[in-house]
């Protein structure tokens, strides 16, 4: 049921609408600038994901977030150590320069909980959002070759080429989150900080012939976008009148 309380004018007083609680459903799409480690191995990628929230009528919102990390650039130059020549290719089994690609891949959840700082009454679901969150970041450089014609960059030997990464991520969120009594479209825009405090989790990285269990720092700063659908819970000593939208 999604509810929303209207106001009226009594007595030449102005009664506002109060804040709603229930549960908030969004999808949203992120680009992100790495720095830190992480801006040594990939430049800028996108990523998408989905949350679930609830919000409180003192307009608290707690819940989970989940994205997941693509793009097809990858920068470290030391991946495939002396099998890349001086064009970048890799040789096949025939001799002959192979076609590859490098993409990053990624998964990122955390648990989040902020707070909707109201500056107007009459639309009291609505304002400027901080939410803060801890959860758990993974990564790692997806490798896209002909399996038969390079074997040795493919299956059990990838591992030692695609960098895994994973580990504590800490998140934060300033934007504006706008949800209106009656309107079809709410959304959620800002920016986002995210830190991840991982570490290489493979024994030994192939091409630059060293341990992959170097200790990290995985940062990006993130522009985010967020379409959301409120489902609002109604108490019993709320108002019997609601409209359904």
């Amino acid at each position: 049921m999604i509810a929303s309380h209207l106001y009226a004018q009594k007595s030449d007083s102005i009664v506002y609408p109060t804040a709603n609680k229930g549960y908030l459903f969004s999808v949203h799409y992120g680009y992100h600038t790495p720095h830190g480690d992480l801006a040594d191995r990939f430049i800028p990628f996108n990523a998408i994901g989905g949350a679930i929230e609830f919000k409180t009528k003192s307009n608290f919102q707690f819940g989970l977030s989940y994205d997941w990390f693509y793009g097809q650039k990858v920068q470290d130059t030391t991946l495939f150590g002396n099998m890349v020549g001086p064009s970048g290719q890799i040789l096949d089994e025939d001799g002959n320069f192979t076609v590859y690609r490098l993409n990053i891949q990624g998964n990122y959840v955390t648990a989040n909980f902020g707070y909707i700082f109201n500056f107007n009454k009459k639309h009291p679901n609505s304002g400027i959002l901080f939410t803060g969150g801890v959860g758990f970041m993974q990564h790692k450089i997806d490798i896209q070759a002909p399996e038969l014609k390079v074997p040795q960059i493919n299956g059990e030997y990838e591992k030692g080429y695609d960098r895994l990464t994973y580990g504590v991520a800490t998140r934060q969120f300033l934007g504006y989150q706008r949800i209106l009594e009656g309107r079809k479209f709410r959304f959620r825009a800002g920016v986002e900080l995210n830190q991840g405090f991982t570490q290489g989790r493979r024994t030994w990285n192939y091409g630059p012939n060293a341990s992959g269990k170097d200790q990290r720092f995985d940062g990006t700063f993130a522009l985010k976008f967020s379409v959301i659908l409120p489902v609002y819970t109604k108490d019993e000593e709320d108002e019997e009148f609601f409209e359904t939208y």
